[in-house]
């Protein structure tokens, strides 16, 4: 199999397990939400918002060093296993001890002891990483997927069955311990085909994986800043309940497209490698690449926005009615942050990754004053309208500072290629809105949420099919020509 084959197998088996993670999450999520009370929900929220600092710390960005180097030693290896594991018990017995610490300071006392039992995560991760990075190396992604399917369903079922005995957020966190065991488990049985550590120990061979590992490390503390803050924030200033409502929205609006679209854009990654010379062949797919994100993403988000307002009551039940204008606030956001996903592969592929870094470290300058002035001022919906701001200028902004001195001007393409897949979601967005409002107070919640989506699909598709956009039309050739050919591949 060649590479190309090989990296689109990969793909493919990275999106059937992201698919799997994010509608069992999904449904684990709705599940607690309707059996634990809001302020359990919000502990176990900010509990692992917390762990999510601490693991990224953990790896100190040494599994995707491993992958990044082309050959690497048995000393090398040997050596990043044991520093993994050794910063894993350090990241373990810190996080343990500052438990009381953190929970004072987010004025959430009860959080202590949820933050002591996910800290036993840390000495557990670090055996299963490097194994899972050399499986990456080696493009075996049907195996990873299997087994991070495997993990989370595990952690899932035995959360989901617990939680209707023990409606408490300790459940769930006893449900990632479990889904971080079998996860390192597993990997630890099939890496050792790969490679077995030994006993060697040298951190001068190691010097520039650690040097590669806190750029990424600190690359990503930005990035936790960007997304976790203003539910710590919230946390705060309104209590546990308020930032586990924040976080459920968010967790439906903005998740799943920033977990999805990477699988899109870590395919075209080489292929825009391929092409970095010719700017203006990589300006014209760029755009197209942009304008599919924006096709998938935008009927579907604009969408949600419309038929929240039924949406939450009938999945999350009436006690989280409170978060519906921040889950509408938060789909634009999540559609703002997808249409930017692709931004990342452009500049890898002409090495320009310093841009974003630079840039990532401004917005971060942004997005703190902005979160914790629209929480002091307007509580939840203060923080999810400074978020919102905040994305608006991000999204301007990333012309200028990273499009434009790639691919030159254009600003003009950058404008047409967001303003296509929004009007393609125009009519989805009329026909979903004008329907929920006659039938509401009409018809059982379920039956008025059935027809809106019924409908907005209907009405997206129906503008797809009768579009005559170039963009639209070369797409529609090509999902022809796959229907065919897989028709002719079932008759032979």
């Amino acid at each position: 199999m060649s590479l190309r084959e090989r990296t689109i197998s990969g793909a493919k088996w990275s999106a059937i397990s992201t698919l799997t993670i994010i509608s069992l999450g999904l449904i684990q999520m709705t599940v607690l939400a309707r059996i634990i009370d809001n302020h359990q929900f919000g502990l176990l929220t900010i509990s692992l918002v917390i762990i999510a600092l601490a693991d990224t710390l953990s790896d100190f960005g040494i599994a995707n060093s491993i992958i990044q180097r082309k050959d690497i030693s048995q000393l090398e290896l040997t050596t990043l296993y044991w520093l993994n594991v050794s910063i894993g018990i350090v990241v373990c017995v810190t996080v343990f001890s500052l438990s009381h610490v953190i929970a004072g300071v987010l004025h959430n006392p009860d959080l202590a002891p949820l933050i002591q039992t996910l800290s036993v995560a840390f000495v557990i991760i670090p055996h299963g990483q490097q194994f899972r990075a050399l499986m990456q190396k080696e493009l075996e992604f049907s195996k990873i997927g299997a087994v991070e399917s495997f993990s989370v369903l595990s952690g899932f079922t035995f959360t989901v069955v617990s939680a209707h005995y023990w409606p408490v957020a300790m459940t769930a966190i006893w449900g990632y311990l479990v889904n971080t065991t079998v996860r390192t488990t597993l990997f630890g049985i099939l890496g050792r085909k790969i490679y077995r550590p030994g006993l060697m120990f040298s951190l001068k061979s190691v010097s520039a994986n650690i040097k590669f590992g806190a750029w990424l490390t600190a690359d990503s503390v930005i990035n936790y800043l960007n997304t976790n803050l203003s539910t710590l924030v919230l946390a705060r200033i309104l209590g546990a309940s308020v930032a586990g409502g924040y976080n459920l929205a968010y967790n439906v609006a903005v998740v799943p497209p920033m977990k999805l679209n990477p699988i899109i854009t870590r395919v075209l990654f080489p292929a825009f490698a391929k092409i970095q010379d010719d700017t203006e062949k990589l300006r014209v797919n760029f755009y197209k690449l942009l304008s599919v994100v924006g096709i998938i993403n935008f009927p579907a988000l604009l969408g949600l926005m419309v038929v929240s307002g039924t949406f939450v009551p009938l999945v999350f039940g009436e006690k989280w009615v409170f978060i519906t204008p921040i889950l509408q606030l938060l789909c634009i956001v999540g559609l703002l942050r997808a249409i930017g996903n692709p931004i990342g592969s452009l500049l890898m592929a002409k090495a320009r990754v310093d841009i974003s870094f630079k840039f990532n470290v401004f917005k971060t300058f942004l997005f703190i004053p902005a979160i914790i002035a629209g929480g002091m001022l307007g509580g939840a919906l203060g923080v999810t309208l400074g978020f919102l701001l905040v994305q608006v200028i991000n999204t301007v902004l990333s012309y200028f500072v990273m499009i434009k001195p790639v691919l030159g001007s254009s600003y003009k393409e950058y404008a047409l290629s967001i303003w296509l897949p929004f009007y393609l979601s125009l009519p989805t967005i009329v026909v979903s809105y004008a329907l929920g409002l006659a039938m509401r107070g009409h018809a059982a919640l379920g039956v008025v949420f059935s027809a809106q989506v019924s409908a907005g699909v209907l009405a997206f598709i129906a503008t797809l099919v009768i579009s005559r956009n170039p963009l639209v039309v070369e797409l529609k050739r090509q999902f022809c020509r796959t229907e065919r050919l897989k028709t002719l591949l079932r008759a032979q």
